[in-house]
C-alpha cells in the first residue's frame, strides 16, 4: 500500500511540475517570438518558420530543464532540456511541414502551432529505447489532443457567448480554456516521463535562478492568454449575413423580383423568414434569369432578411466557403472578395416604372473581415427586367 501511495503522488508531483514547466516555457518562448518578430525585417514563411523553431527549441528546451532538474537534478536536466529542445524543433518541422503542404489547417490562434508540435515530439522525448519511445509517443499525443480539443471547445465556447452578448462570461472562457489546454498537456508528457524512468518523486530545493525563470514565464503566459484572449473577443462572432431591401411605389401597387443568395449552391434559410416593414408578401419563384425573391408591394417597404452562421469562422476552410462560397441568383459573378472595387451586375425585374429600389448585402465573417455588395444609392427602376449595376467590396476592422 505505501508503495502505491508514493506512486500515486510521485505522479500528481510530476503532472504538477509539467503544467508550470510549460507555462514558464511558452511565457518566454512567446516573448522571445514578439521580439524576433519585431526585430527581423520581412514576414515571409522561411522567416516566420525560423523564429518559430527557435521559439520551440527555447520552450521545449526550458520544460525539460525544469522536469530534468525535478527528476534528478541540474545534471539531468541538462541532458533533458536538449532532449526536449531538439524534440520541439523536430515538431516544429514537421507540423510546418504539413501546414505547408495542406495537409493540416489551423484557426487563427497563438497556440495552435504548439499542440500540432507536441503530437510529434514524443518519439525523440523516448528515444532510444524503443519502451520509451512508445510511452513518450503516447503521453505525447494524448496531451496534444486533449489539450488542443480542450482549446478548440473553448474557442467554440468563446464565440457562442460572445455572439449572444455575453462578452465577459466569453473573455473568461477565452483565459480558462487555453491555460487548461496548456496544462493538460504539460502534465501528460511529465507523467509519460515519469513512467519511461520509474523514478519516484524527491523534493528537491530549486535553485533561485529557476525559481525566477518559473515564476516570470508563468506570469508572461498569463499576460499573453490574457491579451490573445482580449483580441479575439473584440473580435470574434458568427459569420452572419444581413440583406436589407427598400422599395417604394408612391401609392401604388406594384411586384419586383429581387436576386436571392445561394450559399455554397442551397438557398439561404432567411429567405423563409423575412421581416417585412409596411404592407408586402414575398415569395421565392423561379424565372428565365434564375430565382428571385418576389415582393409584391403596396407603398413603401423594408425587407429585412438575416442569417447567423453555427460554426467558428476563423477555421480557415469554413471562412473560404463563407467568403467565397456565395452567389447571387441572377447574376453571373462569382468570388466578390476577390472583384473588390468592381461593379457586378443582377438581373432585377419591375413591374412598374419609376419604382425606388435598393439593395445592400453585407457578409461579415465574424473574424474581422465584411463584403458589402448593393445599389451605392436609391434607384429607379424601369418596368421589366434590367440589368441593374451593383458595387461591391471588402474590408478589414478589428
Amino acid at each position: 500500500m505505501q508503495i502505491n501511495k508514493l506512486d500515486l503522488k510521485s505522479i500528481r508531483s510530476y503532472g504538477t511540475h509539467g503544467v508550470l514547466g510549460l507555462l514558464m516555457g511558452i511565457g518566454v518562448g512567446f516573448i522571445l517570438f514578439l521580439i524576433l518578430s519585431s526585430l527581423i525585417d520581412g514576414s515571409s514563411q522561411i522567416i516566420i518558420a525560423a523564429a518559430g523553431l527557435v521559439t520551440a527549441l527555447l520552450i521545449y528546451g526550458l520544460y525539460g530543464f525544469y522536469i530534468g532538474y525535478i527528476f534528478g537534478g541540474q545534471k539531468r536536466s541538462y541532458r533533458i532540456s536538449i532532449t526536449c529542445a531538439i524534440a520541439g524543433v523536430f515538431g516544429g518541422l514537421v507540423t510546418a511541414g504539413l501546414l505547408t503542404k495542406g495537409f493540416i489547417t489551423m484557426s487563427a490562434g497563438y497556440f495552435d502551432p504548439l499542440f500540432f508540435s507536441l503530437f510529434f515530439a514524443g518519439p525523440i522525448l523516448g528515444f532510444p529505447k524503443i519502451k520509451n519511445i512508445v510511452i513518450m509517443t503516447a503521453s505525447s499525443a494524448f496531451g496534444a489532443l486533449i489539450g488542443y480539443g480542450v482549446y478548440s471547445f473553448g474557442q467554440n465556447i468563446t464565440v457562442y457567448l460572445n455572439s449572444s452578448g455575453g462578452a465577459v462570461f466569453a473573455l473568461l472562457i477565452a483565459i480558462i480554456f487555453p491555460l487548461l489546454a496548456i496544462g493538460i498537456a504539460g502534465a501528460s508528457i511529465a507523467i509519460g516521463m515519469y513512467f519511461s524512468e520509474k523514478a519516484a518523486f524527491m523534493a528537491r530545493e530549486i535553485p533561485g535562478f529557476l525559481k525566477i525563470t518559473r515564476g516570470a514565464g508563468v506570469v508572461l503566459t498569463l499576460i499573453v492568454v490574457f491579451f490573445s484572449a482580449l483580441m479575439f473577443v473584440s473580435v470574434v462572432k458568427y459569420a452572419n449575413t444581413d440583406v436589407s431591401i427598400y422599395i417604394s411605389s408612391g401609392d401604388k401597387n406594384t411586384t419586383v423580383l429581387v436576386p436571392v443568395l445561394f450559399e455554397n449552391g442551397t438557398l439561404m434559410e432567411m429567405y423563409g423568414n423575412p421581416g417585412i416593414s409596411g404592407n408586402a408578401t414575398t415569395e421565392i419563384i423561379d424565372t428565365d434569369h434564375g430565382k428571385a425573391l418576389k415582393i409584391s408591394v403596396s407603398g413603401s417597404t423594408n425587407v429585412n432578411l438575416k442569417q447567423t452562421g453555427g460554426t467558428l469562422a476563423t477555421d480557415p476552410e469554413a471562412n473560404e466557403k463563407f467568403v467565397n462560397g456565395f452567389t447571387l441568383s441572377t447574376s453571373n459573378a462569382t468570388n466578390y472578395d476577390s472583384i473588390s472595387g468592381r461593379p457586378v451586375y443582377a438581373w432585377v425585374y419591375s413591374e412598374k416604372d419609376d419604382t425606388l429600389f435598393s439593395l445592400s448585402i453585407i457578409r461579415n465573417n465574424g473574424w474581422g473581415k465584411e463584403i458589402h455588395i448593393g445599389t451605392e444609392r436609391e434607384m429607379k427602376l424601369n418596368r421589366g427586367w434590367q440589368n441593374v449595376s451593383l458595387s461591391a467590396g471588402s474590408l478589414m476592422y478589428d
